[in-house]
């Protein structure tokens, strides 16, 4: 996997569909959590905690398992704006538990705006940051990629066209997926944040 440039902190961003209207973006930067402490406590003569099995046979795998799980997400983001943002629990079947809240406020703000979206959200240049199994059994994976809104146009309920003249067509993301140890294998997008760092998506 080819190195990034240095992290930098990342900015939370709402549904793929939304990235049209910059005023809708939640700024805010995250913070670094601190490292813990370093255990200094005497070995224990109990047994070593037998090693979790990988949930995916490769990298490649989970490669290939996050980005179908991203694309299902953005078909389904798609079709909720298409619609004027309504119906937006629909998408609590590609969400955690966790992101679900700022999927249903950014869904609730598209459809107080009156919008609707036609055309399609892709992606490309995905990248893996890493993939491990977690301590409850489930799977954490992080991904780089660039999220392309180029097709898709925002029309208010008049018919207009009211696309932003001067947005951002190919946005630099961060993205991460959890799963539950009851399904390892069935990815939930856990977060989307925009890299505040150089933009690999640029042409």
């Amino acid at each position: 996997m080819r190195k990034m440039s240095r992290r930098r902190p990342a900015h939370t961003v709402v549904p793929g569909a939304f990235l049209l209207i910059s005023t809708v973006l939640l700024s805010g930067c995250m913070a670094t959590p601190a490292p813990a402490p370093a255990d200094t406590s005497a070995p224990s003569d109990a047994a070593a905690p037998t090693e979790v099995p990988p949930v995916f046979a490769s990298d490649e795998d989970a490669l290939a398992a996050a980005t179908a799980a991203y694309a299902a997400y953005e078909a389904l983001s798609d079709s909720i704006t298409a619609e004027g943002g309504t119906g937006g629990d629909r998408i609590a079947s590609a969400a955690s538990t966790t992101y679900l809240p700022d999927l249903l406020n950014g869904f609730d703000g598209f459809s107080k705006k009156g919008l609707l979206s036609r055309g399609a959200s892709t992606y490309d240049s995905a990248r893996l940051i890493r993939s491990s199994v977690e301590t409850h059994g489930g799977v954490s994976i992080e991904l780089y990629l660039c999220s392309d809104i180029s097709a898709v146009r925002l029309f208010n309920l008049a018919g207009v066209d009211v696309t932003p003249p001067q947005r951002t067509n190919r946005i630099p993301l961060q993205v991460g997926f959890i799963s539950s140890a009851a399904e390892p294998s069935l990815l939930l997008l856990d977060k989307e944040d925009v890299w505040s760092g150089k933009n690999f998506c640029q042409l």
